[in-house]
């Protein structure tokens, strides 16, 4: 199998093998087309729910390995652990940007939709 991934640390890892992106892009399209459909309801917080369970799961499966290495670590390497704790954590919510992109574009669409509405109401009226 090839191997393509960047390594920052040995604890934070951040692969992917070729092979697994057959699995990979199929369940992100599902992820996609779940977040435009809850973008597009009316209620603006269902939108969101697929973000926040996103950085949450990041932030659960960082968390611990960042106070493994905390506890492993000199005082002084607290500094340069933490900034490769954050460094994965931006890394690994690049897709949550994507879901976020998606649901700002969603609410834009929906906004511009309901002046052009209001407006013909408008023009009607007079």
């Amino acid at each position: 199998m090839l191997y393509s991934g960047i390594t920052i640390y040995p604890e934070f890892s951040l692969s992917i093998y070729l092979g697994d992106l057959l699995v990979v892009l199929p369940v992100f399209a599902v992820f996609v087309a779940a977040q435009i459909y809850l973008s597009r309801r009316e209620k603006w917080w269902p939108g969101l729910i697929l973000p926040a369970a996103w950085l949450l799961w990041t932030i659960i499966a960082i968390a611990p390995e960042m106070v493994q290495l905390w506890t492993e670590g000199d005082f002084f390497d607290i500094f340069e652990i933490s900034g490769m704790g954050i460094l994965v954590l931006l890394l690994e919510n690049i897709p949550n940007l994507i879901l976020l992109a998606i649901y700002a574009a969603c609410h834009l669409h929906r906004r511009r939709k309901e002046k052009r509405q209001l407006k013909k109401t408008q023009i009607d009226d007079l």
